[in-house]
């Protein structure tokens, strides 16, 4: 498939409007280089969309030939290839030539122009494609033409040209008179028939003189049209080159803008990532004089430990020693009544109400689950944590005297 240069110039002029220029060209240059579209031709053009955006996208400018009564017509259209395209269908308007006018009501063009059609409505990128909405276009305005024509007016017709002037009258002059014999059987006199040669000659020549004119007329006429299609063309190219320039002026202050905002971005994404690290730095400045702290302590430690180690081997031997020489002695098995022997009759005292204590907090806790089982009446349950009560307050109250006393002696 070869493409067609003139797309592949409009489509690097729009940038990256089109998600896939690849399509696009393909189907454009399929189109122009198929018979439907020979009277087509590539341009950008800004595309009004429904809710008031407006943007500069491909567009297929001139005709598409219909047939209508067995006569061939060319119907004027643009075909827009919207920003989304080839998700987005095709927009079409039918454009008005000179004298003719748009169709009131049409079942496929509204008043705008614009076009409707089931193929659009039902457009799929997969299967679908822009020679086919020619197709169907040509197919349906063929049936019912969307525009239709006025005569014009035929132009008044030319006013007469003056009719030559009358001869003169005969000259008088004293020249014999002779008769001359013309053509037509009648006498004339030389005198009469010069002037009427030289009347003829003097119309040839005012004729003549007219036809020039005129031609010059039309020469003048075909040179001003000349100029104005001239200054048409170059004013065209003008506004083409001024659109140009503002394009790439907007394109220019764009690219500065997203330039500028991403330099921005960038500045203050290097800023953040610099304070992170100099915070690491300094987390790392910690980390390391924590652990050359810990590191010394690891090693006093070591030390410590080391020197402990050696001291407990010390000991060790000379316990083994002291076995060796003493031997080991019998294993005696010791009361338990006689595992804590108190230091003073004060210690003793305290050991024993700390007995007393503990029996009475476990005689409380029977008497409860007595009464609780059913056992022991209330009354009785009473009169027993009563006595029991007062007997371990006692006690308690004992205890707290006895350990002042010690702690006083310590």
């Amino acid at each position: 498939m070869v493409h067609d240069p003139r797309i592949t110039t409009l489509l690097s002029r729009l940038g990256g409007l089109y998600r896939d220029p690849a399509r696009v060209d393909r189907d454009a240059s399929s189109l122009l280089k198929s018979s439907l579209g020979v009277h087509l031709i590539p341009g950008i053009a800004p595309l009004v969309e429904n809710n008031g955006d407006t943007s500069n996208c491909l567009v297929l400018q001139g005709t598409i030939a219909i047939v209508f009564r067995g006569t061939t017509y060319q119907l004027l259209v643009d075909i827009f290839l919207p920003p989304g395209y080839p998700r987005r269908p095709p927009v079409s308007y039918v454009r008005l030539a000179p004298n003719m006018y748009l169709k009131e009501n049409h079942p496929h063009v509204g008043s705008d122009g614009m076009v409707y059609l089931p193929y659009t409505h039902e457009w799929n990128p997969r299967t679908h494609s822009l020679i086919e909405k020619i197709v169907a276009m040509s197919s349906v305005f063929s049936a019912d033409p969307p525009v239709f024509s006025r005569s014009t007016p035929a132009p008044a017709p030319a006013p007469a040209p003056a009719p030559p002037p009358s001869p003169p009258p005969p000259l008088a002059y004293n020249a014999p008179m002779t008769n001359t014999y013309n053509p037509s059987g009648n006498y004339v006199s030389p005198s009469t028939s010069r002037q009427q040669d030289l009347e003829s000659e003097r119309y040839m020549q005012e004729q003549m003189d007219l036809i020039a004119a005129q031609e010059a007329s039309e020469k003048e006429q075909a040179i001003e049209a000349a100029k104005r299609a001239e200054q048409n063309r170059l004013q065209q190219i003008a506004a083409q080159q001024q659109w140009e320039e503002k394009k790439t002026e907007d394109l220019r202050q764009r690219l500065n803008q997203k330039i500028q905002a991403h330099m921005v971005n960038l500045a203050h994404e290097t800023k953040t990532s610099v304070q992170s690290d100099w915070q690491d730095e300094e987390k790392l400045k910690k980390s390391k004089d924590t652990i050359e702290s810990q590191l010394k302590q690891l090693g006093t430690a070591d030390e410590q430990l080391t020197a402990a180690i050696a001291t407990i081997d010390a000991k060790t031997a000379e316990v083994k020693d002291f076995l060796e020489v003493n031997g080991e002695s019998k294993e005696e098995e010791i009361s338990v009544d006689d595992m804590c022997q108190p230091v003073s009759k004060l210690h003793a005292q305290m050991l024993e109400l700390s007995a007393e204590n503990a029996a009475l907090t476990d005689a409380l806790y029977f008497v409860d689950r007595a009464m609780y089982m059913g056992q022991m009446d209330c009354t009785t349950h009473l009169k027993s944590v009563r006595k029991l009560a007062k007997r371990q307050f006692l006690i308690r109250a004992l205890l707290i005297k006895i350990n002042k006393v010690v702690s006083k002696k310590h």
